[in-house]
């Protein structure tokens, strides 16, 4: 058996331990589950946004956070339809993928800025269910994604 230098050794056990981890893999593209999964985000999506529009119209300095949020509602609403819509039709993972980037970041600034307007639970356990349909989502799509998280209140 070789022996190796305790420097040598120290390089090898250096090299080892600062060695890039090794991606993840996607989840085999399953178009049934995928698109069973799309659908339910767009009822999530739709309880959502149903759950916003039942809240008070917000007033004086939050006014503009309100509509911005507004619009990040309409946005994660619009995308899951879209997603939903595509993958019933055949699309592929690389067809739809722009589609999931754009979703998933509409869905973190719902996620992060519905806790600083609303005081009822009712948008964040809307918000809640749709990020959960996400996360079952998001191994099709980028296998190094961490699962988005409820929001801090």
């Amino acid at each position: 058996m070789p022996s190796f230098s305790p420097l040598l050794s120290m390089m090898l056990a250096l090299a080892a331990a600062t060695a890039a981890p090794a991606r993840a893999e996607l989840a085999s593209w399953d178009q049934a589950k995928v698109s069973a999964l799309a659908k339910q985000l767009e009822t999530e999506t739709k309880s959502l946004e149903d759950a916003f529009r039942k809240q008070p119209q917000a007033t004086g300095p939050q006014r503009r956070s309100y509509y911005r949020l507004k619009q990040d509602v309409r946005k994660v609403r619009s995308g899951a339809k879209q997603l939903a819509g595509a993958v019933e039709k055949g699309a592929t993972r690389e067809e739809t993928l722009p589609i999931y980037e754009d979703l998933m970041q509409d869905v973190r600034r719902v996620r992060d800025f519905a806790p600083q307007l609303f005081t009822s639970g009712d948008v964040m356990e809307r918000a809640s269910a749709a990020r959960q349909v996400l996360n079952q989502i998001t191994p099709y799509y980028d296998p190094d994604a961490t699962p988005l998280s409820p929001a801090a209140r």
